[in-house]
């Protein structure tokens, strides 16, 4: 039942994660944003920072650990949010070469991957996760009918795990799809250099010459000498 326990808390937070994302962005682009990296309303990466500090306040519960003041709190959660996101996003950016966030704009950013000031953020959202959130989703968690709990946990991973394999293949794929436009996109721009060169080769200064020998105003003479010269000075180089 422990692991069931922290199974559900993990969905919770990561669709509250989700739902505070999406209104966030939202608000700041004044256009829709699913912040979500999968189909479904999660962020996984809430979802992780509340089982630790689930597990922290069990272990203050129990008394293995001392009650956490405001500023240990802020810290704790300081610190967990730049251990989870720069790896996260590392991660993500290897697999799949998108970046689902970026804070190269913020100041005091660590490769545009976490920030001091959206760290300070979490640590101040883990002061409001440990002394309300978690309490009261405590209290909606018994709640539950126990066959509930037995059964929801099961649900939930297999819905979970559909949605990240799906998530997964179609990235995937779309990452093949923009191997293959970038890969046509060169040999085409190769092709089309290539036959720029072979025409280049082919002018002749001689046949030039006899087309400006016909009738020409003097300035277009004087356009079509430097052209000539231009190049024999390509044919020269050559040579």
């Amino acid at each position: 039942m422990v692991i069931n326990r922290y199974i559900i808390f993990y969905f919770l937070f990561a669709l509250l994660g989700w739902v505070w994302e999406s209104i966030y962005c939202t608000s700041q682009s004044q256009k829709w944003q699913n912040r979500g990296f999968l189909y479904g309303p999660l962020c996984p990466i809430y979802g992780f920072g509340s089982i630790f500090a689930l597990f922290a306040y069990d272990l203050v519960n129990k008394g293995s650990l001392e009650k956490l003041s405001i500023p240990q709190i802020f810290i704790v959660g300081f610190i967990v949010s730049m251990v989870l996101e720069y790896p996260t996003s590392y991660i993500l950016e290897k697999l799949f070469h998108a970046r689902w966030w970026d804070y190269s704009d913020v100041p005091l950013n660590l490769n545009g991957r976490t920030s001091v000031p959206t760290s300070i953020g979490f640590g101040l959202a883990a002061i409001l996760v440990m002394d309300y959130l978690i309490p009261k989703a405590e209290s909606f968690y018994y709640l539950l009918p126990e066959i509930l709990i037995i059964i929801l946990p099961f649900i939930l991973i297999g819905i979970h795990s559909s949605d990240i394999t799906l998530t997964v293949v179609n990235l995937t794929n779309f990452q093949k799809k923009l191997d293959e436009i970038e890969e046509n996109f060169q040999e085409k721009m190769t092709q089309r250099v290539d036959n720029f060169y072979k025409r280049k080769k082919s002018f002749n200064p001689k046949a030039i010459r006899r087309v400006v020998s016909f009738r020409m105003s003097k300035k277009r003479n004087q356009i079509a000498e430097k052209i000539i010269r231009g190049i024999e000075r390509i044919e020269d180089q050559r040579k």
